[in-house]
């Protein structure tokens, strides 16, 4: 009877952390994802407008350096805000904190979270893209044009032969997003460090 209780009670715990760790990713993917669809919606339709190839190239090589070094920057403070929670978490186990987030590690850091996180953000990309592949139709062409366009537009030049290509693309942000993800780590490592050292420092000079 005990096992039992016991049995339900790790299940409503993992049903709640799931649906805490899932706002907190909701929370990660909103600036991420509207910058992608700004960026999709201006400068790389731009490139798909513009009659010389050259200035659709540069249009669409210069969208896709500013997806990804968006995508480090939001990633790096993510990255940041997860390990700093992770440290502050913690403390806060050690003193005997009952809070459900500190509790279940809502928003602690690990690599995964800044892999699923760039993967997320694909996912409408990945659905338009297999339902063009399969039926061609209006709605997900402009779909994938106007909100998916750091995907489709690479290979739009070579025909829609190639579109299954565009699929090499998830590359970019999850990479990028992961990338920052790691170096938010990194840069709070450091602030901690710089942090320890300043208040050794002025013990000494007590």
């Amino acid at each position: 009877m005990e096992d039992e209780i016991k049995s339900e009670q790790t299940a409503v715990d993992l049903k709640r952390k799931v649906l805490l760790e899932t706002k907190n990713f909701l929370i990660d993917l909103a600036f991420p994802f509207m910058l992608m669809l700004v960026i999709s919606a201006t400068i790389l339709s731009y490139a798909s407008y513009a009659d010389d190839l050259a200035v659709s190239l540069i249009a669409l090589i210069g969208g896709e350096i500013m997806l990804a070094g968006a995508l480090v920057i939001f990633g790096r403070a993510n990255g940041s805000t997860a390990y700093n929670k992770t440290m502050l978490n913690a403390q806060k186990r050690e003193l005997g904190s009952t809070d459900e987030k500190v509790i279940c590690r809502t928003g602690e850091y690990a690599i995964w979270k800044g892999v699923l996180i760039g993967f997320i953000l694909c996912v409408p990309f990945i659905i338009f893209q297999i339902i063009e592949l399969c039926v061609h139709n209006v709605v997900t062409s402009f779909c994938l044009q106007y909100m998916c366009g750091w995907a489709y537009f690479p290979f739009h030049y070579f025909g829609t032969s190639y579109q299954a290509l565009g699929f090499i693309m998830i590359i970019l942000p999850v990479g990028a997003h992961t990338l920052g993800y790691h170096l938010g780590k990194l840069k709070r490592l450091k602030a901690k460090e710089y942090e320890e050292t300043n208040a050794k420092g002025k013990r000494r000079r007590k």
